[in-house]
């Protein structure tokens, strides 16, 4: 229950704006008073948590908007660390925001550029394309009610989510925004990129690829081999788990011992804990570069120590915009994740169907017997250069399939697993291998549009594991 707020008056009917919070989680410890917002410090009473508020009411004169934008962008020099921007704002972004092609293009474009300008994203509203109604015969619906954080809010606040709530009486659909600063993680194992970084990860894990129990058939022999492979990276890595706080401490230590050296001379148990220290910091940076591009998907900015913040945000957009909230089927919405699981299993195993027998009365060959017969480069074997090429052409950091397995593992270990990998393609090759040993995928459901809930709103894509991957690339860099 809230105790304390902070408010405009209204004038007639709108104009109001409310900001309340309840004293026993949160204090306010500054205000900014503008004609269109408050905007209010709130810092946690029972965490390190804290964020700025800007709670908005746009004017409904479009002759004002302008100065509201600009006011917006006033507040930037203002605000520090996470910030989240909320309310009414009165203007739309897109044609896609109104129900009708009577749009101001003009003001469109304005409001875009201020919020490029003032670095805001915004978090998509799920379940609804509209928040407010002029409630007549033949309705004018526009969203005008929206939530925008910064970058800073972004890496502070990872699953953060925008829903709707019933509108009884206004003409203004409610929205709730809930924020955690819990990093979501999977149970599913992932090679991660930044293992790659520690110089204990290769002589503690690629000799166990060799220790594969033995199997006749090329597919199984390399299952194995990703097998003891996946147990010996698992148990590494809950053995070698660096502190969270590796990067602060390391970096507090060297700046006392750097102060230390300009009042004396350090012992040589100092200097030795700086040098380690510094070479802790340098590796668990790089760990930490890895392990957001990787996750960022986004190739065009390269793996450094200053785009890191660049990708934790993309990683965090990316997530947010993916995941699956809430799923609306025949007319109820479901939130529990087995509930959740069950709706949409139904829904895409009615669509995709049962595997049945396909049998062939013809003979390929006598198709084609009088036809052009493809190239001897098309059909010859593969060679050991043209799998490395293959390798190194993929995206290392696009997400692999249930073995856990992506490109980057087999270029850095390939010469422990090229013996395995390429019986495999040669064994393809030969058309002598049993593929259901390793031919398996992941069903991943992507959203079709932003704030997407129905079971039909969702794409399904295939994440098939990398050896497999190996030899379709192969034969499309062929042709």
């Amino acid at each position: 229950m809230a105790t304390n707020w902070f408010f405009a008056p209204s004038d007639g009917s709108r104009g109001g704006i409310l900001t309340a919070w309840d004293h026993r989680f949160w204090s306010a410890s500054g205000r900014i008073d503008l004609q269109y917002s408050i905007t209010t410090t709130l810092s946690s009473t029972i965490s390190n948590c804290d964020f700025t508020l800007t709670n908005v009411y746009a004017p409904s004169d479009h002759r004002l908007s302008f100065n509201f934008l600009a006011e917006l962008r006033s507040l930037l020099p203002l605000v520090s660390g996470p910030w989240v921007l909320i309310g009414d704002f009165n203007l739309i972004r897109s044609a896609e925001d109104k129900n009708n092609g009577n749009l101001n293009c003009s003001l469109m474009d304005s409001f875009n550029l201020a919020l490029d300008q003032i670095s805001a994203l915004e978090i998509p509203l799920l379940g609804r394309s509209f928040t407010w109604s002029n409630h007549q015969a033949v309705p004018v619906l526009a969203r005008l009610d929206r939530a925008f954080v910064n970058i800073e809010h972004t890496l502070a606040f990872p699953n953060t989510s925008l829903a709707s709530l019933p509108k009884p009486t206004s003409d203004h659909t409610p929205i709730l925004l809930t924020m955690s600063s819990v990093i979501p993680t999977s149970n599913i194992f992932r090679f991660e990129n930044a293992w790659l970084h520690n110089p204990t990860f290769r002589p503690s894990v690629f000799p166990v690829w060799l220790q594969a129990p033995s199997c006749p058939d090329a597919a199984g022999k390399l299952a194995a081999c990703l097998k003891v492979t996946r147990a010996a990276a698992k148990t590494w890595a809950r053995r070698i788990r660096a502190p969270p706080q590796i990067i602060p401490n390391c970096t507090f230590i060297i700046e006392l011992l750097d102060f230390l050296e300009e009042l004396r001379l350090l012992s040589s148990h100092e200097s030795q804990a700086r040098t380690l220290c510094r070479r802790k910091l340098t590796q668990a940076i790089k760990e930490r570069a890895a392990y957001w591009k990787q996750r960022s998907k986004f190739r065009a900015i390269r793996e450094a120590d200053e785009n890191t913040a660049f990708h934790h945000a993309q990683a965090t957009v990316r997530h947010r915009s993916n995941k699956i909230w809430v799923v609306e089927c025949q007319g109820q919405e479901f939130t529990n994740h087995d509930a959740k699981m069950q709706a949409l299993s139904a829904f895409f195993s009615a669509i995709i169907g049962q595997t049945g027998s396909s049998v062939w009365g013809f003979s390929p060959s006598d198709l084609y017997r009088d036809q052009n017969q493809p190239s001897s480069s098309l059909t010859a074997p593969f060679t050991e250069d043209e799998i490395k090429s293959a390798l190194r052409a993929m995206n290392r950091n696009s997400a692999p399939g249930p073995d856990g397995f992506g490109p980057s593992f087999f270029v850095a270990a390939w010469d422990t697993v090229k013996h395995q990998v390429m019986n495999f393609v040669n064994a393809f090759h030969a058309n002598n291998v049993q593929l259901e040993r390793i031919n398996r995928s992941f069903m991943a459901l992507i959203p079709k549009k932003p704030g997407a809930t129905a079971v039909d709103a969702f794409r399904p894509i295939c994440l098939q594991n990398y050896s497999v991957k190996i030899v379709g690339k192969c034969l499309t860099m062929r042709l």
